[in-house]
């Protein structure tokens, strides 16, 4: 399957990465979580694209977003985003 889902602390990622973006331009705020979610997509059909990040959690791998870094885990639908860090 490609699919992906998100934790709740990449949802609230997400939130925070657009209020803290509309604070200096809410078109910008909305371009870049558009920029984001995008990957998504691409990630759950071809989840080898990312780094392997094992030196922070088994399993883990991270994806560039710039300025952000997207990191997920292979599941069997798809991928799960954990976090979405600056």
């Amino acid at each position: 399957m490609n699919r992906f889902r998100l934790s709740r602390q990449a949802e609230q990622d997400l939130e925070d990465i657009w209020v803290f973006l509309t604070q200096q331009d809410e078109l910008l705020a909305d371009k870049q979580i558009a920029q984001i979610l995008d990957r998504f997509p691409m990630l759950s059909q071809f989840p080898n694209m990312g780094k392997q990040r094992d030196d922070l959690l088994a399993g883990l791998r991270s994806f560039p977003v710039q300025p952000y870094i997207v990191f997920y885990t292979k599941i069997a639908e798809g991928i799960e985003v954990v976090r979405v860090l600056h």
